[in-house]
């Protein structure tokens, strides 16, 4: 039994920090110029989108081993990714060098909804069924 709690609380520790990660990460101050290139697609979307993968997967993990259907962990994780992905879009408008992005909201989407896709369908959660 003292296994089962440890590796549950070892889930959830995973997931909050993760998700720390992200909400520290988006919002340092970034010395560097910002390129109009880059608005709609760029490496920032590319970090986001893998970001937010691991984050919903680890929330959704998490979920899961705390008892809930893996489609609503699945649903509630991709829910708490976007929530936080727009929670950083609104802190940014005070960060020097950072600015608010729809693109990089979306990115964050994506990579929740396809990371957490993937994990329903990879039932042994060994990677072998797809």
């Amino acid at each position: 039994m003292v296994i089962a709690i440890g590796s549950i609380e070892s889930r959830w520790r995973r997931a909050l920090s993760l998700g720390l990660l992200l909400l520290v990460g988006s919002l340092v101050p970034s010395p560097f110029e910002r390129h109009a290139a880059f608005e709609r697609v760029g490496p920032d979307k590319a970090l986001h989108c893998i970001g937010h993968a691991g984050f919903a997967i680890a929330l959704a993990e998490a979920l899961a081993a705390d008892g809930r259907p893996r489609r609503r962990a699945a649903g509630l994780s991709v829910a708490l990714s976007t929530a936080l992905g727009a929670l950083v879009g609104v802190c940014q408008r005070w960060v020097p060098g950072r600015m608010p992005e729809r693109a990089d909201l979306v990115a964050g989407i994506l990579g929740s909804v396809v990371a957490t896709t993937y994990w329903l369908i990879d039932r042994h959660g060994d990677g072998r069924s797809l």
